[in-house]
């Protein structure tokens, strides 16, 4: 069959991949290079993930066993967090003791000194005890992350200190958002072994996987100017800004729901409601120079610092790619700043991205439901996927398990495609 892909990231990269090894497939992007790279930057020709590919086993089996089957290497690396207030000065650190792929979390006597600090530690374990039990139970079903804390009496100082500006980090998210996200889907993320593996990247980074995935693709089109979609009766129609129109038996929207919206000419009411139920925010990631951003004093900087206000609706976490990204380790201090509350200086600003990320609230499992019906109409030939489609915290993992089940049902479709054609050369 012939096969469109629309979006380059590691939804669109690994649909195309999965499919290319039974099918002609065109991989249309919009950028210059695959979305899943698109805007990394080289800095002492050192390519730099922007923003950083990181990962912990446990929570990403589908990703893990995908990087094994590609032949990617990873390696663990050190993601020990430091929390400091608006005016740099840390309130709390955590480190991690590593050993191969696992990783022990601790603190020093120093690192809680503070009645602050002892009432995170409490707050933490009592959180990750109360959590795993209830998540074991079924007793988190339609509670918010709000909801689960106040009734478990969890310490404010951990709530605000570390759990929302943790969540807020990695969904990408406001504080406000991080309140509002299922409790159960928190703690199935706490509790896949976040306190004991280590985190880990592909040692090549993005861009090896991305090398790997579009090496299996007959056609990747970048910068295709991808105006519109619109079924017919043998298929789908891609129009192209300047070119012909091209037509393909299946079609695969792999990017985020609100653009596919904007492509589908003939969306369905069922299929316009669907799409518009995800909510997305804004992302915006800053590689720099600028020391400003991290912890006022040099001995409290960590991989990744966290840096929190009562006044500020997003937490602000620089990375410091030197300690992550064992290349640049020796290179002069280069870091990576998530959802910026203060500028940089321009002149040491290496690159800047600006993202959007999908929301989870009490809405998105209906939402995805509503895909799932979609997906499963007989002789459909457009579908969807992405970190939205799949349940948990929408990140590469959800992204490639929703690729890798999209792919299944237009194999599952194949037979019906080839029985339309034998019919309509016999007529």
């Amino acid at each position: 069959m012939k096969i469109a892909v629309i979006g380059g990231g590691i939804a669109g990269l690994v649909a195309a991949w999965k499919l290319s090894a039974q099918h002609a497939v065109t991989l249309f992007e919009r950028h210059a290079q695959p979305g899943f790279v698109a805007s990394s930057v080289a800095v002492g020709g050192v390519r730099v993930d922007v923003p950083l590919r990181v990962f912990y086993p446990g929570y990403y089996p589908t990703l893990t066993a995908l990087y094994r089957e590609l032949g990617v290497a990873i390696q663990p690396v050190n993601y020990a967090t430091t929390f400091t207030g608006a005016d740099g000065r840390a309130y709390f650190r955590w480190r991690n003791l590593r050993w191969g792929g696992w990783s022990w979390p601790y603190v020093l006597p120093h690192d809680v000194w503070g009645q602050r600090s002892r009432r995170i530690v409490a707050g933490a374990l009592r959180f990750q005890a109360r959590a795993s039990a209830a998540l074991a139970a079924g007793g988190l079903a339609g509670a918010t992350l709000r909801e689960f804390v106040a009734e478990e009496r969890i310490a404010p100082e951990f709530v605000e200190g570390l759990l929302l500006p943790a969540v807020a980090t990695i969904a990408t998210c406001t504080h406000a958002d991080a309140l509002a996200y299922p409790a159960d889907v928190v703690a199935a993320y706490a509790g896949a072994g976040l306190a004991r593996q280590s985190v880990h990247r592909a040692r090549e980074g993005a861009d090896a996987v991305a090398a790997k995935l579009g090496a299996r693709i007959a056609h990747v089109v970048c910068e295709a100017g991808v105006q519109r979609v619109a079924r017919t009766a043998r298929g789908v129609r891609v129009q192209r800004e300047g070119r012909r129109d091209e037509r393909f038996d299946h079609l695969v929207f792999a990017t985020q729901a609100n653009q596919a919206a904007a492509l589908l000419a003939d969306a369905t009411p069922p299929e316009a409601a669907a799409l518009a139920a995800f909510r997305y925010r804004a992302l915006e990631v800053v590689m720099h120079r600028d020391e400003r951003l991290m912890p006022k004093h040099r001995a409290d900087w960590s991989p990744v610092n966290a840096c929190v206000d009562a006044a500020w609706e997003r937490p602000q976490s620089t990375i410091w790619i030197n300690r992550v990204q064992p290349a640049m380790r020796l290179q002069p201090p280069v870091y990576q700043t998530v959802m910026p509350q203060a500028a940089p200086r321009d002149e040491l600003v290496l690159g800047h991205a600006r993202f959007e990320r999908p929301l989870v609230d009490g809405g998105t499992a209906a939402a995805r439901a509503a895909l799932d019906a979609l997906h499963a109409e007989p002789g459909r030939r457009t579908w969807w996927c992405g970190s939205y489609a799949e349940a948990g915290v929408p990140l590469l993992e959800s992204a490639v398990r929703s690729a890798l089940a999209v792919a299944a049902r237009i194999e599952a479709a194949a037979p019906q495609v080839r029985a339309g054609r034998e019919a309509e050369s016999i007529a």
